[in-house]
């Protein structure tokens, strides 16, 4: 079948928007009808070569919800007709070793994550559209998808909180409660107060952390740590970063920090900051070029300092999704509020250059109209306001 998708011709961020030929499902896939596509910085990055430089045209969108529009022969955990999310991280088979130790990441028995190959979309030129940074390409009007990768949402929760949870959520709060595993009164600093970042200070809230220090350089980041749960902010533009953290917690600095933004520079803040027997959790990342690390010494981690990452929020997909969604339905967390704008597919240009000058996290809508509602009241981030406004 025919629908429009948004991809580059070649990497970079040369967007258009096209007609493509989506192939048929295969006998465990499904074919979606996207409804949302909430951006990630990871689409940014993917297009621009995270994962290694490709050849040809390239799709991304990961945060994905709609309705199963068709399925193939041998699905069997969805029907045409459910709302669902699609996410990058599987839902395993749960009988092999890794499911049964509560690894379902890890499954030895779906397929793995696949980058930078070919997807089931063709240009009308001939082409085959890349893979840059998931399973299938959301940002589209229809897309196929491993049936492992779908999780159920329920009628009640809009499509955009459902690709929100997708990934960008649960790569916050999932690692509070997954990785980082904070406890009562323990103290905690994130780095970097997008998405992701805001999304672990709720979750660093919901598990009792105090202090919660959000780091940043944009004052309508800190603006918004304040206001989803950190009880202390600093700019690191204007403040030294690491002394303030130690003046906050009496000197020892923090008993968790937690990375969510790219950068080495900034992994070796988050150990200055970090006690000597404290824990640093990095997913924020960069390009694989960019991360490599020379400036942390053994001699750091003897005193039992922990240095460990987290993909998807350590999710098992079918367990914690419906726990969030119904802790959004009782104003638990507060989801809506990391949404920013709202775009159409024709606007994903305009969306993508919005999320890199401070939106947390905008939502493109695909399938279905933006409600008159949440249609652009104010100046986008990152642009001026007239004397006239």
């Amino acid at each position: 079948m025919r629908c429009k998708m948004a991809l580059v011709p070649q990497m970079g961020l040369d967007i258009i928007v096209e007609e493509v030929e989506l192939d048929d499902p295969g006998e465990y896939e499904v074919r979606l009808k996207v409804m949302t596509c909430t951006i990630c910085n990871s689409d940014v990055l993917a297009w621009t070569g995270e994962h290694g430089e490709y050849e040809g045209p390239g799709g991304a969108g990961h945060e994905i919800a709609g309705v199963v529009d068709a399925v193939g022969s041998k699905v069997t955990y969805v029907k045409p007709g459910d709302r669902v999310l699609c996410s990058e991280i599987r839902a395993g088979c749960g009988h092999c070793v890794q499911c049964l130790n509560g690894r379902p990441f890890f499954c030895e028995n779906i397929p793995p994550m696949s980058f930078r190959v070919p997807s089931a979309m063709t240009r009308l030129n001939g082409e085959r559209v890349i893979q840059t940074c998931s399973g299938t390409n959301g940002f589209s009007e229809y897309c196929n998808a491993y049936e492992g990768m779908l999780c159920k949402i329920d009628d009640d929760i809009p499509f955009e909180i459902g690709s929100a949870l997708a990934c960008g959520f649960m790569s916050g709060f999932g690692a509070v409660l997954n990785r980082v595993k904070v406890k009562p009164a323990e103290s905690f600093a994130v780095i970097g107060c997008g998405g992701v970042g805001l999304s672990a200070i709720m979750g660093a809230r919901y598990s009792g952390a105090i202090p919660i220090i959000g780091i940043d350089t944009q004052e309508i980041k800190l603006e918004a740590a304040k206001k989803f749960g950190a009880t202390h902010v600093i700019n690191a533009l204007e403040e030294d970063a690491v002394h303030r953290v130690k003046e906050i917690t009496g000197g020892p600095g923090v008993d968790h920090a937690f990375v969510a933004a790219a950068g080495k520079g900034i992994k070796r803040t988050a150990m200055d900051i970090s006690a000597d027997y404290g824990q640093v959790v990095v997913v924020g990342h960069g390009h694989h070029r960019n991360e490599f690390m020379e400036d942390i010494n053994w001699f750091e981690l003897l005193a039992g300092r922990k240095l460990t990452g987290c993909v998807m929020g350590n999710l098992t997909l079918r367990r914690d999704i419906p726990k969030y969604m119904d802790m959004y339905r009782r104003g638990m967390v507060d989801i809506d509020g990391l949404l920013t704008h709202r775009f159409t597919l024709d606007q994903i240009k305009e969306a993508i250059d919005d999320s890199l000058h401070g939106a947390l996290k905008n939502v493109v809508y695909i399938g279905e109209e933006i409600p008159a509602d949440k249609l652009h009241t104010a100046p986008l981030a990152g642009q001026k306001v007239s004397a006239d406004a």
